[in-house]
């Protein structure tokens, strides 16, 4: 039986999903990515399910990603079996949602990020609000921006898609609209409202229905930043001239938020999760097809747990909340082209399906 966590239920032809752990986040767990994967298997296969939609039960979060927490512990607690079936479990239900070949409207009001982002991005149609807050943090744990964001973050311009992926920047609904990582935007009062029509419509009226409760987005907060993102990410560089550029603008603007959140990251967070991340966009265009990109995250996510910067990542973010980690190497330069073909060498390592 599902579990508390996420109830599905089937109303006029449509199937419902709502995840409801608002405490936490709605952070998936390995039961609720099990569960979902098992209705949705389900649902893709019986004829009388038209469409889905998958909802928060609160307005806060729609998902903060994976139970990233639990997965620490159950590697120190039993080692790295119940971690790999936790994100084989993820990767599978982005997998499942990509491939469903039926509508699947993702309403991501609040919080969207890692697992979250994962969940919506595959769906045919993602709406956000103006509540929503949009981020791929992972570079802060030591683990990297997984669950297929190489292939969306790979759509956005190269230079975006460093900027969220390397440094974790969060971004609101209109700057989604504007990069292709949301379909429509409807005001966050209305989520309710059209929740209730979506389930009340037919598959051919989905989108006549989204554009009823569409809301103007407004002008993206990002496009006044471009020429910064431009300039610190674009081109053929390596994250260490990103950093120096970051470094040197920060002195010709000290007040650039965007600026100085880029300069903290780049100092930060872990630097095989950055240099990992930005290798990952250099095959994006190389690697398009759904299933080799989760394949791919599965067998990276296998090697990043196992490296002492995951356990130290999530004690400094989220056990010890001191935001110190010691990450090994600590420095850009340090990580070299021998550690990172180690860690994108997936010979040996298991199928994900």
């Amino acid at each position: 039986m599902p579990q508390a966590h996420i109830h599905f239920d089937v109303i006029n032809g449509a199937g419902l999903v709502t995840l409801d752990r608002p405490k936490a986040l709605n952070a998936l767990t390995v039961e609720m990515v099990t569960d979902l994967r098992q209705v949705l298997l389900g649902w893709r296969d019986d004829p009388a399910i038209s469409h889905v939609v998958i909802a928060s039960s609160a307005p806060r979060a729609f998902c903060a990603g994976g139970d990233i927490r639990q997965a620490r512990e159950t590697i120190i607690a039993n080692g790295f079996d119940e971690a790999d079936t936790f994100f084989r479990g993820e990767y599978l239900v982005d997998l499942a949602i990509a491939e469903f070949g039926k509508p699947i409207i993702a309403l991501c009001d609040g919080v969207v990020m890692g697992g979250g982002a994962g969940l919506a991005e595959h769906c045919t149609h993602i709406i956000m609000s103006e509540t929503t807050r949009f981020a791929m943090p992972e570079t802060s744990i030591g683990l990297f921006p997984d669950v297929g964001a190489s292939l969306f973050l790979g759509r956005c311009p190269m230079p975006v898609a460093r900027l969220l992926g390397m440094t974790g920047y969060i971004i609101h609904g209109a700057d989604c609209m504007m990069l292709g990582l949301a379909t429509s935007m409807a005001a966050s009062e209305q989520m309710v409202g059209l929740k209730q029509s979506l389930l009340d419509c037919t598959a051919s009226e989905i989108d006549q229905v989204i554009a009823d409760f569409k809301m103007d987005p407004g002008v993206p907060a990002l496009n006044h930043h471009m020429p910064v993102i431009d300039r610190i990410f674009g081109g053929d560089v390596t994250p260490e001239q990103m950093q120096e550029r970051a470094e040197d603008m920060a002195l010709m603007r000290p007040n650039d938020k965007l600026v100085s959140h880029v300069v903290t990251a780049f100092a930060t967070r872990c630097p095989v999760s950055i240099k990992l991340f930005w290798r990952l966009l250099q095959m994006a265009d190389d690697i398009t097809d759904i299933g080799a990109v989760l394949t791919l995250d599965y067998h990276l996510a296998m090697r990043m747990i196992r490296r002492g910067d995951y356990i130290e990542g999530v004690r400094a973010v989220l056990v010890d909340r001191d935001n110190a980690p010691k990450w090994s190497p600590n420095s850009l330069a340090l990580v070299d082209k021998a550690l990172l073909d180690e860690l994108f060498d997936e010979d040996g390592l298991p199928p994900l399906c």
